[in-house]
């Protein structure tokens, strides 16, 4: 019986995205995915998958996680804020105003930004949990702190032209980051993991 990786998404990444990347990425595995939300962190601590993984906010509320299970987690971040000098490179005010934005257009938001992070564009009729989307910006707000050093078997992978983060800095409070030639795209991310998921083995 094949392992299970429970996944927790990204902030806006259309449901079924990520799990059927990762499905093609790492076929040795069974995939599940929950969506970022104010229950996922509890749902995945919960969960009977012997592997956790997230991608970008997904990352993020994996990533201080107590729990002993490996970890794979794709463009994460210990804090988005610039100034909080952790690794990310997104302007407090620009937070900000992309709540403020949200709130009162939120499908403008969302198209913003996904083009600033080069993704691609949704299903026509995609729906998202939009009280799980204000939630997530609010978390981003948040103070942050640097990660712990993460379970046996954990890969924390982050891309050098990733927009959202300074991958200098964000190695500096996540141990053993590895930074490659990519963006914020979970394709080039996941093929690292499963090139390293090799030589794990």
């Amino acid at each position: 019986m094949r392992q299970t990786i429970l996944w927790i998404t990204g902030w806006a990444v259309p449901a079924g995205q990520l799990r059927r990347c990762a499905a093609e990425a790492l076929p040795e595995f069974a995939h599940e995915e929950i969506p970022a939300g104010p229950g996922s962190l509890a749902a995945a601590l919960s969960s009977s998958a012997g592997m956790l993984g997230g991608f970008s906010f997904g990352a993020h509320l994996l990533l201080h996680a107590a729990d002993p299970r490996p970890r794979f987690l794709l463009a994460p971040f210990a804090d988005l804020k610039t100034e909080a000098g952790l690794g990310g490179a997104v302007a407090t005010t620009q937070l900000r105003q992309q709540l403020r934005w949200f709130k009162r257009e939120p499908d403008a938001a969302l198209a913003d930004f996904r083009a600033r992070i080069g993704a691609e564009p949704p299903a026509s009729d995609e729906n998202h949990d939009r009280p799980s989307l204000l939630w997530g910006l609010e978390q981003m707000l948040a103070p942050g702190r640097a990660a712990d050093t993460l379970p046996v078997g954990s890969h924390a992978i982050a891309g050098a032209q990733d927009p959202l983060l300074d991958t200098g800095l964000l190695a500096r409070g996540i141990p053993g980051l590895r930074i490659i030639d990519a963006g914020h795209q979970m394709h080039p991310l996941l093929a690292e993991l499963a090139r390293l998921r090799q030589i794990d083995a």
